[in-house]
């Protein structure tokens, strides 16, 4: 009596799915859908379980219009009502503010920063909120990059 080896496959190990440039791309042109271009709450309304999440664009092109302009489509303008909130500071404004932040905290993530921003103990005047910061910059961590790098 032979007994016969059955193949059974390994099991299959769960892990993040890492998606090359040219597959980010080429579903922004997919869910953008013959649009000129593709505003982030459109792409998350779009978006299937299965597509990359925006954040994961924001952090391998360095901001939501970089992706946009790299995949060929137009990018997202500013709302009027924010162009003058957010042209306030300039970009070396930007840039020192987390530097203070950092040699004062020694940290740059962005819960450090808008914590040493508002405490009411220490106000600091006319300092920058992390959001104008990562509109302005792309993101937090290019903002940080170009402070600290």
């Amino acid at each position: 009596m032979t007994m016969h080896a059955v193949h059974v496959p390994a099991p299959r190990k769960s892990g993040p799915v890492v998606y090359t440039d040219q597959q980010l791309l080429h579903v922004l042109i997919h869910l953008a859908q013959g649009e000129n271009t593709l505003g982030r709450r459109t792409f998350e309304q779009r978006r299937r379980g299965t597509d990359p999440s925006a954040p994961l664009y924001e952090r391998r092109f360095g901001g939501w219009n970089r992706a946009l302009e790299l995949a060929g489509l137009a990018v997202i303008e500013q709302p009027q009502q924010l162009q003058t909130a957010t042209t306030k500071w300039t970009q070396e404004q930007l840039i020192a503010a987390i530097r203070q932040c950092l040699r004062e905290t020694g940290s740059t993530t962005l819960a450090a920063y808008e914590a040493w921003r508002t405490d009411p103990a220490d106000l600091k005047g006319d300092v920058p909120p992390a959001t104008t910061i990562r509109f302005r910059m792309g993101s937090w961590s290019r903002a940080t990059e170009l402070a600290c790098g």
